[in-house]
């Protein structure tokens, strides 16, 4: 066995490894999620006018925790939607009137209903591209037969389809093992998963089929 076959053996063992250790930590501890697809509670209060995010980061901190996200509602940003893990009426009540000190407002904090946000389950998340892969997988594996017809095997295109599994699979344990959170980074670090995998299963059947042509004209100079 030659030193590349050595070293690529070596990384396809490290990355069966880590979706092993990262499949075994899903099971037991699940995946970590961001704080907005966790579940919790989340209120929105019509300001009226605009506002500082800070301010209001810096108020609901106070009164809930560093756990919660401020988000500002709408075009003109007069709104914002408060989410925390827990949030009793009594905190809502709190933020609403450090709200109203804050910017001069009598603003009712019962207005502010308390909404309960379920927690995003894993598959609601990623269920929106899974279509278009699909699709663009079919794609570039028709793409690979009509370009390298006569030149490549089934057994290439079962490679590249592996390779693009194996490289979502490898990306899930690691978040797994890492307790990075599911969010909405999720669906973009997908895609880049995605495109790096088939870029390199492209690349690595360009030089295929380059070294098979260089044998064939070997073989061919040698016979005469």
């Amino acid at each position: 066995m030659d030193k590349t076959k050595k070293r690529a053996l070596i990384m396809i063992l490290i990355a069966i490894a880590i979706i092993i250790v990262g499949v075994i930590i899903a099971i037991v501890k699940g995946f970590n999620f961001d704080l907005l697809y966790d579940g919790g509670k989340r209120i929105e209060v019509d300001i009226g006018k605009q506002f500082e995010v800070k301010d209001i980061e810096a108020i609901t901190e106070e009164i809930v925790g560093k756990n919660s996200c401020v988000q500002t509602v709408e075009i003109y940003k007069e709104s914002v939607s408060i989410f925390a893990q827990d949030m009793t009426e009594e905190q809502r009540d709190n933020i609403v009137t450090k709200i109203n000190e804050k910017y001069g407002l009598e603003l009712d904090a019962k207005a502010s209903e308390i909404i309960d946000v379920p927690h995003t389950h894993l598959r609601d998340i990623i269920k929106p591209c899974i279509m278009p892969l699909v699709i663009a997988t079919i794609l570039i594996l028709v793409y690979i037969g009509i370009r390298y017809i006569r030149k490549t095997s089934v057994e290439i295109l079962l490679e590249t389809i592996i390779a693009i599994i194996l490289g979502q699979a490898l990306l899930f344990s690691i978040l797994a093992i890492t307790r990075i959170p599911i969010g909405k980074l999720t669906i973009p670090m997908i895609l880049s998963t995605y495109i790096l995998s088939t870029t390199f299963c492209t690349a690595r059947l360009e030089k295929y089929v380059q070294d098979k042509e260089k044998e064939e004209e070997k073989s061919k100079s040698e016979e005469k």
